[in-house]
């Protein structure tokens, strides 16, 4: 199966990567899956960041000392 060429309109077999009438240049097709994939591990890295609460359990907080003569 063969293309058309936008600058000229002439036929184009498929895996040309320059037209061979006029030479214009055909831009590559990106490959959308890998980006898809990357975007989607930085994504869950960051949202692991976030989910993170600030203290680690089992840390024991101060408290403050309770005073008998203020109950």
């Amino acid at each position: 199966m063969s293309g058309e060429c936008k600058s000229c309109g002439v036929q184009v077999p498929v895996g040309a990567k320059a037209c061979p009438s006029c030479g214009a240049a055909f831009a590559a097709k990106t490959k959308l899956l890998p980006l898809a994939a990357f975007m989607l591990i930085v994504i869950l890295i960051i949202q692991s960041y976030l989910g993170k609460p600030d203290d680690a359990p089992g840390e024991a907080k101060p408290v403050a000392p309770v005073n008998s003569a203020a109950q």
